[in-house]
């Protein structure tokens, strides 16, 4: 019996095509094929002339042809390895693609692993035909043409850079783009006033983390916020309303105050590889009185000299090994992770010792204007820590079946009525697949036989594929679950295993915090019945908090 093709029409358009066809709109001459419903049309009327079942359309409007994580483009994928799809369908192999490597690996391995058969109509490509041999040859083709209008783009844009012309998306704090000139900086007054403020402040001696402090204790919006409400969406930012140590930083370290622009800082490795690397200072592209300054020279320089000051201070320390705890703790109120601190204390006898302490991230950043302190000395907390391994350690030594059935009953409590539901839906989902696949068989051949015209076969296969496909997530979402539980309890054993060994521990090293630790909750200090209390709560690994 001859294979039915369940096709996949996928079609691509980029921003470089989408631009031709507007070119058409002026009565200029261009593809017009390449437009997305064009496309459509030429692959569906070969679809109809092939006998072949259209089952779905996938577009990616606007995507370059060297980007292969395209929302069109992985829906076609995932429906391909649930086997609604068997045969791929695109106008010409650039649709596909323009990457050498990528397109020979879909054609070559990931498609053919899938099932699915792949045709380009205008190259005349059938990957179950003998007429394959063109089709790397076409492929390179498409990567080298990527490779040139990549190199023209830059080319074009380091031209614009050497003009003096300002291409980032957002104005810097305190400037916003002109309205004659998107590519010229002028002074926005309102943030103009703020960043000169900032800059008084740090010459009179403020900290980075102070002056955010004064910023938000004054209201100030941060830029992120700033920018939102006076040339966005009015307030749908997702970012902090609070000005952070970082932010401040960044403004007082900014030439653009200066009135320079400095770009070409970054760029991508290469026209495939998107990754963005930072370049050497040779080829930055500088040009001074760009635009209006803000800060005037003097000033500037004075600031940077406390800058340099204030790190050089720092250069002069040893840089310290990572705290115990780092990376371990967090703040019971903001979810913020907490730092270690260093410090010293000076003792009456003329002595001194040092003390590591954890503190709330978010307070420092944010120049103690946001959460609090949350501090907590690593002393005390590697004496708690070191103790609760040892006590869970002496109890799964005593009697380790009464804590595994406690864990287990911790754990399972939660979700055993909601397991037994799982059970009865997997058992219902299992049967109702069966049937749809019983019936997908029986429609084909009740078509072979003509008990149903080829209209009515595509609409009720389809719907029956999607319902099966349906219940088949569903299936594997439930199953991954049971999967899940099962894992948890196995984890329950292999903690036991891993704490019976600590019964002797007599010193906590960071490899053992590694091992044992998920992370620590800290909260804040607090004062009842005149003694100081603290909550800390401990997260194991493999089975969370004991």
């Amino acid at each position: 019996m001859k294979k039915q093709y369940k096709v996949g029409i996928y079609c691509r358009l980029s921003v470089d095509d989408a631009s031709n066809s507007a070119k058409a709109k002026n009565d200029i001459p261009g593809d017009e094929s390449a437009s997305i419903e064009n496309q459509y049309e030429i692959l569906s009327r070969f679809v109809m002339l092939n006998g072949w079942i259209e089952v779905k359309t996938y577009r990616d409007d606007g995507y370059s042809g060297g980007n292969f994580q395209r929302p069109g483009f992985l829906e076609m994928l995932e429906d391909a390895r649930h086997g609604l799809i068997n045969l791929i369908l695109v106008k010409d192999l650039s649709r596909l693609g323009r990457d050498f490597v990528e397109v020979g690996r879909y054609t070559d391995v990931i498609f053919p692993s899938l099932g699915c058969r792949f045709v380009s109509v205008l190259d005349c490509l059938d990957s179950e035909g003998d007429n394959t041999d063109m089709l790397h040859f076409r492929s390179l083709m498409n990567d080298y043409h990527l490779k040139d209008l990549s190199g023209k783009i830059k080319s074009v844009l380091y031209a614009k850079k050497k003009s003096g012309q300002y291409l980032t998306a957002y104005a810097p704090y305190g400037y916003r783009k002109s309205d004659e000139d998107k590519h010229r900086l002028v002074v926005d007054e309102e943030a103009a006033a703020v960043v000169r403020e900032i800059y008084r402040m740090r010459y009179s001696g403020m900290a980075y983390g102070k002056i955010a402090a004064a910023l938000n204790e004054k209201g100030i919006l941060s830029p992120r916020w700033y920018w939102e409400l006076h040339y966005g969406k009015k307030g749908s930012c997702k970012y902090s309303k609070l000005w952070a140590y970082a932010t401040v930083k960044n403004i007082l370290n900014d030439t653009v105050y200066l009135g320079i622009v400095t770009q070409n800082r970054t760029g991508s490795r290469s026209y495939k590889d998107k990754t963005m690397i930072q370049k050497p200072e040779t080829e930055w592209i500088c040009h001074e009185n760009a635009h209006e300054a803000i800060i005037e020279r003097e000033l500037w320089e004075a600031v940077q000299e406390k800058n340099r000051a204030v790190k050089q201070q720092v250069v002069n320390h040893a840089v310290p090994l990572p705290a115990l705890f780092t990376g371990k703790l967090v703040c019971a109120d903001c979810g913020h992770p907490l730092v270690a601190t260093r410090e010293t204390q000076r003792r009456k006898n003329g002595t001194s010792k040092r003390y590591v302490s954890y503190i709330c991230s978010r307070f420092t950043t944010t120049g103690h204007s946001t959460c609090s302190w949350h501090r907590i000395y690593e002393i005390s907390l590697t004496t708690l820590v070191l103790n609760e391994i040892k006590a869970h350690s002496e109890m799964v030594k005593q009697d380790e079946a009464a804590v595994l059935d406690k864990l287990k009953r911790q754990l399972l409590s939660e979700s055993t009525a909601k397991q037994e539901d799982s059970k009865l839906e997997i058992s219902r989902l299992r049967r109702r697949i069966r049937e749809l696949e019983h019936m997908a068989a029986k429609l084909y051949e009740d078509k072979v036989s003509g008990a149903i015209n080829g209209d009515t076969f595509s609409v009720l296969i389809q719907k029956s594929e999607q319902e099966r496909i349906q219940k088949a997530d569903r299936l594997d979402a439930l199953l991954a679950e049971e999967r899940k539980v099962q894992q948890e309890v196995e984890n329950i054993h292999q903690w036991a295993d891993t704490i019976r060994r600590y019964l002797d521990l007599q010193e906590l090293d960071r490899e053992i915090v590694e091992e044992l630790i998920d992370h620590i909750e800290i909260g804040e200090r607090s004062i009842i019945d005149g003694q100081r209390h603290q909550d800390i709560k401990i997260f194991y690994r493999f089975v969370g908090m004991i």
